[in-house]
């Protein structure tokens, strides 16, 4: 087994964070741990998914210079 103490990424992992989303159907009060992508509404059921978060490639102006295919992409017309 392998020692994740040193790892700084683990942390997330050894000890995962708690968010929570009102559900889009009932309004009721949804839980997503650290690393899940969907949760199931224990008042109504619904499914629901965590809305991605922005990555740097939508916010920094530079991200052209370390994804240039971005730039090739939104030159010739394509969303980036």
């Amino acid at each position: 087994m392998s020692d994740t103490r040193a790892c700084p990424g683990a942390d997330n992992v050894k000890i995962p964070e708690l968010e929570l989303v009102e559900c889009p159907k009932c309004g009721g009060e949804v839980e997503f741990f650290t690393r899940e992508k969907k949760s199931t509404c224990t008042e109504c059921g619904e499914v629901v998914f965590k809305e991605a978060q922005p990555s740097c490639v939508d916010w920094c102006p530079m991200a052209d210079k370390c994804f240039p295919e971005l730039a090739a992409k939104k030159a010739a017309g394509g969303e980036g």
